[in-house]
């Protein structure tokens, strides 16, 4: 029995030494291909013509409307800033500005009231993000006004 084994694997071992040799051969023919037999022609590519897409307009995007919370709160700011509180102003535009963080009228109520409070480079930044986001007309000018003040200040 343990010679039939034994004659099993050698049969195995000799198919599988035949696959890998003809593999090997096939492979080194295709080596030693001549190198004419290896060339192709050159392809000629047509120009590339570019593709033109229609135009369209675009809309400029709307101001930003500010939420009933964070318009309520930037009344009590307000109050508190004519009253001279402007540390709890700017408390309360903090908290509107997390309510409503894309709103250019809160950055302008904060940017003002740190002027107030005497921090120009702080109210510079926050004119800036002010501009940064989409204000009307009347609000850049009053946040550029804003950042010459600050400038101004320093």
């Amino acid at each position: 029995m343990s010679l039939r084994v034994t004659t099993s694997l050698l049969a195995i071992v000799l198919s599988l030494s035949g696959c890998a040799t003809q593999y090997s051969s096939d492979r080194e023919s295709w080596r030693r291909q001549p190198a004419s037999q290896t060339t192709t022609e050159p392809v000629i590519k047509e120009p590339v013509r570019p593709i033109i897409l229609p135009t369209t307009t675009v809309a400029p995007a709307e101001p930003v409307r500010s939420l009933p919370a964070a318009i309520a709160l930037r009344d009590q700011a307000d109050s508190a800033s004519e009253a001279g509180e402007h540390q709890k102003a700017i408390g309360l535009l903090e908290r509107a500005l997390r309510i409503s963080p894309q709103d250019p009228e809160t950055f302008i109520s904060l940017a003002q009231n740190n002027l107030a409070m005497d921090q120009p480079q702080q109210a510079m930044q926050l004119a800036r993000r002010g501009l940064s986001l989409n204000p009307t007309d009347t609000q850049r000018q009053l946040l550029q006004s804003i950042v010459e003040r600050a400038q101004a200040a320093q």
